[in-house]
């Protein structure tokens, strides 16, 4: 039996988007993840959140525009100062962890910011360990929220010089989990403003 459903489909074949659409599918996505809320609770007046169904649907459509976006890469956006040599009693926890019981390590510390205004992003502490040519990173930032992020740490194969080995740790740097994080912060502000 036939069903007929109002529902539209995609047309067959390959589809196409235009730079003004994307652009609009962009926008619309932001705008969703700052402004729309699908979840209310009676014990919190108040409040407003995203239903997990919703948040899943974001999440598709982001993926979506990671095909279609030309998004800046952080390496062009961020600059660092010289790094600083660490004692290793100034050196976090996680990336000591991490070094274990390797001998002969440098560690070091690189304060990260923006290029635009100066702005920090955050800090970046390496382990490099000369002897193999590897350099082990811990990414520390601050959410909206003044919460501490860390992404790492993790080892990769040394650059041909220590710039090189930076731009590779800011090149994998997570920007787009951080910027759900945000948005997340953001809604709960506002939610608890309301409250």
């Amino acid at each position: 039996m036939f069903e007929y459903s109002r529902d539209p489909r995609p047309r067959d074949g390959a589809l196409t988007i235009s730079q003004d659409e994307a652009q609009a599918l962009y926008d619309f996505v932001g705008y969703l993840g700052r402004h729309a809320f699908d979840t209310f609770r009676d014990d919190r007046p108040g409040f407003r959140g995203k239903s997990p169904d919703m948040l899943h649907h974001l999440g598709r459509m982001r993926d979506l525009l990671e095909n279609v976006m030309d998004y800046p890469t952080l390496d062009e956006e961020l600059c660092w100062d010289e790094p600083k040599p660490l004692a290793t009693d100034e050196v976090h926890g996680l990336l000591l962890t991490e070094v274990g019981n390797r001998s002969g390590i440098r560690f070091l510390k690189i304060s990260v910011y923006w290029n635009d205004e100066h702005r920090s992003f955050g800090t970046l502490g390496l382990a490099v360990d000369d002897e193999t040519g590897e350099t082990c990173g811990l990414f520390q930032v601050e959410d909206v929220a003044g919460q501490q992020v860390n992404c790492g740490p993790g080892w990769v194969q040394s650059g041909a010089d220590l710039d090189e080995t930076i731009r590779m740790f800011i090149r994998a740097f997570p920007m787009q989990q951080l910027d759900v994080r945000n948005e997340d912060c953001i809604n709960e502000m506002l939610a608890a403003k309301v409250a």
